[in-house]
């Protein structure tokens, strides 16, 4: 095993915060302002993971959680070359990805701290 659960978690929040920090500078220079965007991206993305999944969490059993997790990494990865190849083609592509990368670890920490303090445990992941 790679260490404990505690210390993986710890990596993961610093590896998301380097990131955070590293986007966050290269969004602070673009013209103009993109904070909006990093808005819709971060609302977005709490969405995702906060309401949505707690509901899956409290409606569908872990062996069905498991399956549809498969399906949608499967649709995620064939979608991956596809964005790849637009940036490609678009011009200010490496500004929504910038302004997505920072929106979304915004939307996950915030996620990450409404289920810490406010969220019922049986929806939580720490439920079943």
């Amino acid at each position: 095993m790679l260490g404990s659960y505690r210390s993986r978690h710890l990596a993961r929040i610093g590896i998301l915060g380097l990131i955070a920090l590293v986007t966050g500078t290269r969004v602070s220079s673009y013209e103009p302002s993109p904070w909006g965007w990093v808005a819709a991206f971060a609302v977005v993305t709490a969405l995702i993971f906060g309401p949505i999944t707690w509901l899956i969490r409290d409606r569908v059993s872990k062996e069905q959680r498991e399956r549809l997790s498969y399906v949608v990494t499967g649709i995620v990865l064939l979608c991956v070359p596809l964005v790849i190849g637009l940036g490609f083609v678009v011009e200010g592509f490496r500004f929504f990805i910038d302004v997505g990368v920072l929106g979304s670890v915004i939307g996950l920490a915030v996620t990450f701290l409404v289920e810490r303090t406010v969220v019922p445990e049986r929806f939580g992941g720490t439920a079943q």
